[in-house]
């Protein structure tokens, strides 16, 4: 079993904790060692100052200045003569011979303002002086270790006192800081553990940060696999298409054409008798056939896309060849066709058939959205190295919500349609290295405009 690790968050505070005590501690223990440092030399020069105020007058037997001394230096003062006998001193007759004694058995030689460190009863450090005032007579102001103890102790405290709370002021923001780096780490944790299927539209919060950018990857990452699955069931739906294709062209083109062969020899029989109404009869027969071979061959292409035969063609005279054939449809449906067709159209390497079936195919969709009649125009033109040619109609429009599955097998907005034919065209548009794109149009209708690759010169 893998051990446990720690969290982000803690994996952050750590170091950065454990850096942070030993830099406090270093800096208090040089704190320390440099103020105790100071407060020694600061009572060494306070003591050796007294000794040299008290040597040069005749200041050194007075018990009033003897006391004022000690209240402001905190050290004692003895004046004696050679001989060992005190004349004046803030200490007590046995500390002061303490203090004599102490002196007498030091190896250190006398001089002025000598400073020395004895023994009286404790760490003492004394600076002695010779009075000029009188004859044989000696000054020794003495301070207790104790008393710069006590101050190196207040001063101690008062530095682990301040690094502790600046200690804890780290911790306490390093923490803070962690949490709000793991913090949005930790959201979008969250947020990836309840991705499914079914809430793959659901996105990440971004933002400018690093984890900002990371949720934004993510995201990028759920629209690849998003498009990825629309590309999946499109692909299974054009399987299924093709199956379906496969069994039509088996199923219902042969007796279809048989039908055919069949209308068309009883509508010559009934011709050549002067039966017009039954000729009129089977004319509408004939045209429902028609219709059901556009979907076979819908179909048909689908399952069987085969390579494109290309020639150079005319893009204008494809478009004119198109609106010629069902010319007399459109008029029929009172729809009024304007040809807008540039000159400079070039002469381009297409499939002709094809792509005139693809026309052909968007036309009537036109013609569909307009039951009552309208306006029709085709349109070429060249724009950016690129040859369009567009199909516009003031027609009822496509459902926005379909325009993203327009292009879909079996999506379709119209009652009869079986939502193939688009899928075609857009397949024919493609082997020919284009595109399409269908768009509502203002104030009402659809805009469809291919743009095919202009013609290259080597």
């Amino acid at each position: 079993m893998a051990p446990a690790r720690l969290r982000l968050q803690y994996r952050i505070l750590v170091p950065f904790a454990l850096v942070a005590l030993l830099a406090s501690a270093a800096t208090a223990l040089v704190t320390l060692r440099v103020t105790s440092a100071t407060i020694e030399a600061r009572a060494e020069a306070q003591i050796q100052n007294a000794a040299r105020l008290l040597s040069s007058g005749g200041f050194a037997t007075s018990p009033v200045i003897l006391g004022s001394v000690k209240a402001i230096t905190g050290a004692d003062v003895v004046t004696y003569q050679s001989s060992g006998q005190v004349l004046a001193s803030t200490l007590s007759p046995p500390d002061s011979v303490a203090v004599l004694t102490a002196l007498s058995s030091s190896v250190q030689p006398h001089g002025p303002s000598g400073l020395r460190h004895i023994d009286c009863g404790g760490p003492c450090y004394v600076a002695t002086g010779v009075v000029s005032a009188g004859a044989d007579l000696h000054v020794a102001v003495v301070m207790r270790g104790e008393a710069l103890s006590a101050g190196t102790e207040n001063v101690t405290r008062q530095v682990v006192l301040v690094v502790f709370l600046g200690l804890v002021a780290m911790v306490l923001v390093s923490q803070f800081v962690a949490r709000r780096v793991t913090a949005p780490l930790d959201a979008l944790v969250r947020f990836t553990r309840g991705v499914t299927p079914e809430t793959t539209q659901a996105r990440a919060p971004t933002g400018p940060d690093e984890v900002g950018r990371l949720g934004g990857a993510f995201n990028d990452m759920l629209d690849r696999i998003e498009e990825s699955r629309e590309a999946l069931v499109r692909s299974e739906k054009l399987g299924l298409a093709g199956l379906f294709a496969a069994r039509i062209a088996h199923d219902v083109r042969n007796p279809l054409s048989s039908i055919k062969m069949q209308t068309q020899l009883l509508q010559m029989r009934l011709s050549d008798v002067g039966d017009g109404q039954g000729v009129a009869a089977l004319d509408g027969v004939q045209r429902d056939i028609t219709q059901v071979e556009s979907v076979i061959r819908d179909l048909l292409e689908l399952a069987r896309p085969g390579e494109l035969r290309r020639e150079l063609t005319s893009l204008n005279a494809i478009v004119e060849a198109t609106l010629d054939q069902l010319g007399p449809q459109l008029a029929y449906r009172k729809i009024r066709v304007e040809r807008r067709l540039t000159p400079e159209a070039p002469v381009l390497s297409l499939d002709g058939r094809r792509f005139q079936q693809a026309l052909l195919n968007i036309v009537n969709n036109a013609a569909d959205a307009m039951p009552t009649g309208g306006e029709l125009v085709m349109a070429t033109g060249c724009e950016a190295g690129l040859v369009q040619v567009s199909v516009a109609d003031d027609g009822v429009g496509v459902d926005p919500a379909m325009l993203s599955r327009i292009f879909d097998p079996f999506v379709s907005s119209k009652r009869e349609g079986v939502g193939l034919g688009l899928v075609n065209v857009k397949a024919v548009v493609e082997q020919h290295g284009g595109t399409i794109v269908i768009a509502p149009r203002s104030p009402r209708g659809t805009l469809v405009t291919i743009s095919l690759p202009g013609p290259t010169h080597g």
